[in-house]
């Protein structure tokens, strides 16, 4: 029988658009307001940078604390104005939010433009006219990070399905000297939502009451969670992003992790590979709606978003955060199950 990944991912390559962007419906648009959600930050232009109106609101997690969504907004402000898309300088904000939080932001019109991590999700918005529109904008890659001790005795040869399987084994076992412990986000964030599609295509809800005692729900943003793993010794499911950001703010507590399992750009279907969708919400007021249309054109660019994208690395490193998005109209089969 196929796992409930496998029929996931069979049924979202039936959906898929052979294009790099997947149009649901127009964009609805209304008078403009201010969010009613707190902006964590704000950003200028480069050479653009006397703006002081907000005119697109950016929402997503990770890549927002990894200082992306910051590089992005900078880099399109810049374009939009000598384009000519936009008349004057502006801002646009990053307010946090994981990939439910931001799908949300946009059906209340709290956001203009969402960053997620989960197709369904993302289809899902866009059959409820939440979003207007859907473009490929980078890959992340899932990271099972743990202690070096490895009490689950994880090995380079394990599937994922193995390592979860270890997990869960070791975990019941409750071994009192080196116990296995996992770290879950449990706040349907898409790393949440990743790693219980992966325990419960191996068979597993360790969630469900009587929750299993080694399943640490801890809901908090990716940086933090990690960090938490990092200190009490346990497993997590983490991405790339988050990890290589840790790594250059606070290496000593990266130090104590190991990368276990890691997704790759090989194989589309990878379990641990992270597709980042860029969702165009159907609130956006009239007089922003051709700046936020312009970036999601500029955001699959080459020498646009994918050239902020290809260049992005955790500060103070050489460490490249992302991959580019794969061209879905010229390699439809690497967009497979986004």
């Amino acid at each position: 029988m196929k796992s409930i990944s496998s029929l996931l991912f069979a049924i979202l390559s039936v959906q898929q658009a052979l294009s790099s962007q997947s149009v649901f419906s127009p964009a609805i648009t209304d008078d403009c307001r201010p969010s009613g959600v707190k902006a964590s930050a704000n950003y200028t232009g480069i050479k653009h940078s006397s703006g002081t109106e907000v005119r697109l609101r950016i929402s997503n997690g990770g890549a927002g604390q990894s200082g992306l969504v910051g590089a992005l907004a900078q880099s399109y402000i810049d374009y939009s104005r000598d384009s000519g898309i936009a008349d004057k300088d502006y801002l646009i904000s990053w307010i946090t939010g994981d990939t439910t939080d931001s799908i949300n932001y946009l059906q209340s019109g709290d956001a203009d433009i969402a960053i997620t991590y989960n197709a369904a999700a993302e289809y899902r918005a866009g059959n409820l006219s939440y979003s207007s529109k859907r473009v490929y904008g980078f890959r992340d890659h899932f990271y099972l990070m743990g202690p070096e001790s490895n009490p689950a005795s994880l090995s380079a040869n394990d599937t994922v399905n193995d390592v979860f399987n270890k997990l869960v084994t070791t975990g019941n076992a409750a071994n009192a000297t080196n116990p296995t412990r996992f770290l879950s986000r449990y706040d349907k964030s898409a790393t949440n939502i990743k790693e219980s599609l992966i325990f419960a295509g191996i068979g597993q809800i360790p969630w469900a009451y009587a929750y299993s005692k080694w399943y640490h729900q801890y809901p908090r943003f990716p940086i933090a969670a990690l960090t938490a793993a990092s200190k009490l010794g346990e497993y997590t499911l983490t991405d790339r992003g988050t990890y290589l950001t840790l790594k250059s703010q606070s290496p000593d507590i990266a130090a104590e992790l190991v990368l276990y399992k890691r997704g790759e750009d090989i194989d589309p279907t990878d379990q641990l590979l992270n597709p980042a969708s860029v969702l165009l919400g159907s609130k956006v007021c009239e007089a922003n709606l051709a700046l936020a249309q312009g970036f999601m054109t500029w955001m699959v660019d080459s020498n646009g978003g994918q050239a902020v994208v290809r260049g992005f690395a955790a500060n103070g490193t050489t460490d490249i955060l992302y991959t580019e998005a794969p061209d879905c109209s010229k390699e439809p089969a690497q967009c497979a199950g986004w």
